[in-house]
């Protein structure tokens, strides 16, 4: 008794899946000599009979049966590993772990992993709400695949790319006496109670700034890294805000009034990855199609 080969296992389920040497020999591409030759080292190294011929035919021993029984078992394994490498190839397995600045934890990027993760529906996503330094932190401990940050960084074995480009925009609530005014500056917003995004980096840094150069004092009311809260709460009278603008629109069915903010305010965005391991396959998709939208996103529109 010798040591079966995967040759022989392949010929031997030809056999049996098609019930004769011929249709085996088409099915193979292969002379019928060489299917019965390979049976006959089949059933050497088996150490059983594994076919009879009965009245012309080519019928399968029971001990065929028993074992073509076991085999068809480790070919629907071989044939579900297969179905696993595949998803996980293209993407459609394993899972997706993103960390996310707040004011992107919303409508951006939930709209994008939506559409990323149409067809597949094996593959599970992990979307944590954390503070750039947080998200940095996460990279390189690889406790995250990858994280949409305010600020780039320039801490050695990380990635920054440019990933969004807004301005801010101011909105008001109903009725506000500034209702009318197409573009707001600083000085307009003076003792104005206000709503502040709390995310203090260098968007909050600029706004402050800008009002501080100017000695024009406003009455932080309340904050939040949130911004559909801040857009609530100006909604419910509490203050203006200075938002960026895809927020504001997401938001604008809560009922409030949107004008642009002069000195302009630019609001960026970074993919923030390691540069010490391999991004796993469906982390890299997700990644690309972000990149791609934003390079689409850039084109001059005709």
């Amino acid at each position: 008794m010798g040591k079966l080969n995967a040759k022989q296992m392949e010929v031997f389920v030809a056999v049996m899946t098609h019930g004769s040497i011929t249709a085996a020999a088409q099915q193979l591409s292969v002379s019928q000599p060489a299917v019965s030759r390979m049976i006959e080292r089949f059933e050497q190294a088996a150490g059983f009979h594994a076919f009879e011929r009965r009245r012309g035919k080519l019928l399968p021993t029971p001990e065929s049966e028993i074992f073509f029984a076991e085999v068809r078992q480790v070919y629907r394994g071989i044939e579900y590993l297969q179905e696993v490498a595949r998803e996980i190839g293209c993407t459609g397995r394993g899972s997706l772990r993103v960390g996310v600045f707040p004011a992107f934890a919303e409508g951006w990027i939930s709209q994008r992993l939506a559409q990323y993760l149409v067809g597949r529906e094996r593959l599970f996503t992990s979307l944590a709400p954390m503070s750039t330094d947080s998200i940095v932190d996460a990279v390189s401990r690889q406790t995250i695949d990858f994280g949409i940050a305010m600020r780039a960084s320039d801490r050695e074995g990380i990635c920054c790319e440019e990933i969004y480009r807004s301005e801010i925009v101011c909105i008001m609530p109903k009725g506000h006496r500034l209702k009318g005014k197409r573009s707001i500056g600083p000085a307009d917003l003076s003792g104005e109670a206000f709503v502040s995004m709390a995310d203090r980096g260098h968007v909050r840094s600029s706004v402050d700034a800008i009002f501080n150069s100017g000695g024009i004092e406003r009455e932080i009311r309340a904050e939040s890294p949130w911004a559909s809260s801040v857009c609530h709460l100006v909604s419910r009278g509490i203050g203006v805000a200075l938002v960026i603008r895809e927020s504001a629109e997401e938001f604008a069915h809560l009922g409030y009034h949107i004008a642009a903010f002069k000195p302009q305010v630019d609001y960026r965005a970074y993919l923030i990855s390691s540069t010490a391991r391999a991004m796993p396959a469906a982390a890299q998709g997700f990644r690309d199609m972000l990149l791609m939208d934003y390079s689409e996103a850039k084109k001059p529109t005709l």
